[in-house]
């Protein structure tokens, strides 16, 4: 038998993923994959890692689930004929052991320097390079010195116990979550097409937060009308905070005014005073359209703590026509019939025009805007007390209507 074979047979190296084209994935899970990273993914988001796989397209995973990338610097035939060199000795394998690793090809080295061991168990080089410590006389692995230390392996990582079940839960609320997504995705499918649905999801009564994710994907992809309400009000019901953010945002970002309305409905619906700090940081937004629909929720909200921040409003600094003609903004889209669930970019939904002009190297002409959305709003929070544009004047009604006096401390003397 040509000694070639001879190796792979004894040492399972046609195990070994070796690969021409593109790079070895290791997963965490023990799973590999023949794929090439792809750098500057528009797809992957923070945390996550674009994949192509030959001939099957992209994949999008998690960075923590991916163990190592190999790039092998040799092809399978050549790895082949490197090894038809060598002969099953202690210090033969250690020299293709070297070799692989000079080469990229981590897991064949691995091989051959346990194969190293298995002819000399006590080959001191090969004891090092597989992490293994002398202790006593006796070689202790990496993975029994972790053990001791009260450390496990879960998807191949060592951590603590407590890690491994924040890991594990983490784990379980994802795929709870995918299973939302895929249950919602085969209800609305059959929806109208059976009747006798295999999936059946009673909205007015489903409490589990788990939908949230799911419900916003499939929110975005309606054309109903009827159903879009339905998924917003079901958004509204549900106890989950990435559902009342979503909410709270879409009420003041979403072009479509139905849908503005919609959310908005919602959002009153469970008003909290809390609400006020959210809203009024947008009151800074250098898109001015913003400012105004900001200042019509807390109008509704009708909470005193947002007369001061609204009464700072009433004239805001924006960028003159001439010079937002090209600038991004979201309220300029012109809105259609599908329920927007991206809305403005990440890097503009709270950026005032300090930040604007700060990061850009453009020079922009600015004016001042009075809003009259705003003062709209600050008359009714105020019961119809109207101050025009003077800020100092709302600022006194509300120190005079809300602001507790002080009391009156009397000294009294020892006579």
């Amino acid at each position: 038998m040509h000694r070639t074979a001879i190796i792979a047979t004894l040492l399972g190296l046609v195990l070994c993923p070796l690969a021409v084209q593109g790079e070895v994935v290791e997963l965490a899970n023990g799973g590999q994959l023949n794929a090439t990273p792809v750098h500057d993914s528009e797809r992957a988001a923070k945390g996550q890692v674009e994949l192509e796989l030959a001939g099957f397209g992209t994949v999008v995973v998690e960075k923590e689930k991916v163990l190592r990338i190999e790039n092998p610097q040799v092809s399978e035939d050549a790895y082949f004929d490197q090894a038809s060199q060598f002969a099953d000795t202690v210090e033969d394998q250690w020299k293709l052991a070297q070799w692989c690793n000079q080469n990229g090809l981590a897991r064949c080295f691995q091989r051959h320097a346990h194969r190293v061991l298995q002819l000399d168990p006590n080959f001191a080089p090969a004891r090092f390079a597989l992490g293994y410590q002398q202790r006593s006389g006796q070689w202790v692995s990496q993975e029994e010195i972790q053990r001791e230390r009260g450390y496990i392996r879960h998807d191949g990582k060592w951590m603590t116990v407590q890690e491994a079940a924040l890991a594990t839960a983490r784990e379980k609320h994802e795929q709870d979550l995918i299973d939302w997504a895929i249950r919602l995705r085969r209800w609305r499918q059959q929806l109208g097409k059976s009747n006798a649905p295999e999936v059946q999801i009673d909205f007015e009564n489903e409490t589990n937060p788990d939908m949230v994710p799911g419900l916003i994907s499939l929110l975005g992809d309606e054309s109903n009308s009827s159903l879009i309400e339905l998924y917003i009000r079901v958004l509204g019901r549900l106890d989950s905070p990435r559902a009342r953010t979503f909410l709270m945002e879409n009420a003041v970002f979403q072009n479509n005014p139905n849908h503005r309305l919609l959310c908005q409905k919602e959002v009153l619906r469970f008003k909290d005073p809390r609400m006020v700090e959210f809203y009024t940081g947008l009151l800074q937004s250098y898109d001015n359209t913003i400012v105004n629909r900001t200042a019509e929720i807390l109008a509704q909200l009708d909470y005193p703590s947002a007369i001061a921040p609204l009464a700072g409003a009433l004239q805001t600094r924006h960028l003159a026509p001439h010079s937002a003609r090209h600038t991004y903004f979201y309220t300029s889209i012109q809105p259609d019939h599908y329920f927007d669930i991206s809305g403005p970019r990440d890097s503009y939904r709270s950026l005032t025009l300090q930040q604007f002009l700060s990061r850009s190297n453009n020079a922009y002409d600015t004016v001042w805007v009075q809003n009259h959305g705003v003062r709209q709003a600050l008359i009714a929070i105020c019961d119809g007390e109207d101050f025009g544009f003077e800020p100092a004047s709302w600022k006194a009604w509300y120190k005079k209507a809300y602001a507790p006096e002080s009391p009156t401390i009397r000294l009294s003397r020892d006579h």
